[in-house]
């Protein structure tokens, strides 16, 4: 979703997208829903940035996740 890492991640946002994508798509493959699969994506984008604010970070990872979603 965006090319420049978010002011206070200390440049691990771009980092961590593969871990962030690959917990989101291994546990809605698992058939979790999405928003147990989303919650864990967040979390490890928190865990490698946590200064972004919540907010600010919920919206990075849904559009790495979105993203990633085929039909």
């Amino acid at each position: 979703m965006t090319s420049i890492p978010p002011e206070g991640s200390g440049g691990k946002a771009e980092a961590c997208m593969p871990a962030v994508v690959r917990a989101y798509r291994e546990l809605r493959g698992k058939g979790q829903p999405d928003r147990f699969a989303f919650e864990a994506a967040l979390t490890i984008y928190l865990w490698h940035c946590p200064l972004v604010p919540t907010l600010e970070a919920s919206q990075i990872v849904a559009g790495w996740v979105r993203e990633r979603v085929t039909h």
